[in-house]
């Protein structure tokens, strides 16, 4: 069998595990340190063994990964390429590996997802290769491009850290004029869908309704109606639902539709996006750290709008969810969105 091969803050480790004559997931993870030689401070490590937890949309797949995988020569990282599906769409895109980019072409061409998932594998295979077999690298560049990896190779001694992805991911927003550019933290978001990483694996919650829910995990803080505000002190309406969250949390389009709002902002709803659905049909997703859609855009139900976060009136991380049937309604007359989620 193959070995997977991660290179992190100047160490080189090589794992490899057969459990009942199958290839199973081992991967030993220390992050952090520094590359000075003087050693590692305030390091975390995390033991992983096991396979992908991802929903039952992206399970489904499992055959052409398997496939795939074994097609291009990498059929111990299948696994891994399902936990990056299930950040990259939760399976509820037709190009559940949002891998149109990597053919040059704008997100969301690619319509079949088989099609979707043998480009992903073909890609990821590339990049690892690129790589030298680094896992970690060959991850963040599977997200920030090939240029990634010519950056390290230059900026960090060719060697993943969240430090330089933070520091290529800022360099190229202002190269192309754009508030942010790929997930600095995208191991992270990849590998807690792997069984054993950071306890226990994100678990996707669906509801029953019209709309999709907003966030892989579902966590209602606050609820609609008239409530005790955390920062005016006082009793006032509260026009939508309130979901926990961090600040890497995807935060998804809940149904079909054109942005008509995509608003940076540093009070009130903050950093907002608002999404036609219908004639009388509006979702506002409020208070995220960053906006990954412009006005005008179309969006695809539980396709990514932007990452939770805290901007505007905020007290913490939280995803504020509003049901609008007009813009500037006032807040007791938007409706519940329990009702259209299914909750």
């Amino acid at each position: 069998m193959k070995k997977f091969l991660l290179s992190l803050g100047g160490l080189m480790v090589v794992f490899m595990a057969l459990i009942g004559g199958l290839p199973i997931l081992v991967l030993t993870l220390v992050v952090g340190g520094g590359n000075d030689g003087e050693g590692m401070e305030g390091f975390l490590q995390y033991n992983v063994e096991g396979t992908a937890q991802v929903s039952e949309q992206v399970e489904r797949y499992r055959p052409y990964f398997e496939k795939y995988t074994s097609k291009y020569g990498i059929e111990d990282h299948a696994d891994i390429l399902m936990a990056m599906t299930m950040q990259e769409s939760g399976g509820r895109l037709p190009d559940v590996m949002q891998s149109s980019e990597s053919l040059g072409l704008p997100r969301n061409t690619i319509t079949d997802p088989e099609q979707s998932i043998e480009q992903g594998v073909k890609y990821f295979a590339d990049v690892l290769d690129q790589a030298g077999g680094d896992t970690l690298l060959a991850l963040q560049t599977y997200n920030m491009g090939h240029g990634y990896i010519d950056y390290v190779d230059e900026h960090n001694n060719g060697e993943y850290s969240q430090e330089s992805a933070f520091d290529f991911g800022e360099m190229m927003a202002d190269r192309m004029g754009w508030g942010n550019y790929g997930d600095e933290n995208y191991i992270d978001n990849v590998m807690r869908y792997v069984d054993g990483f950071n306890e226990e694996p994100a678990e996707y919650v669906e509801g029953s309704g019209e709309w999709v829910l907003p966030l892989r995990d579902i966590n209602v803080t606050s609820e609609y109606g008239m409530r005790h505000h955390p920062i005016h002190n006082e009793a006032r309406w509260h026009g939508g639902i309130d979901f926990g969250c961090s600040t890497t949390d995807p935060v998804f389009a809940v149904a079909d539709g054109v942005v008509v709002q995509a608003n940076h902002q540093a009070t009130g709803y903050g950093n907002h996006v608002t999404v036609q659905h219908g004639s009388n049909e509006y979702s506002l997703s409020a208070h995220l750290t960053s906006i990954s859609v412009s006005q005008g855009d179309e969006v695809q139900q539980g396709e990514e709008i932007g990452i939770c976060g805290t901007t505007g009136d905020s007290t913490g991380p939280h995803l504020h969810l509003e049901h609008i049937t007009e813009l500037g309604q006032p807040h007791a007359e938007k409706e519940n969105p329990r009702e259209i989620l299914g909750l």
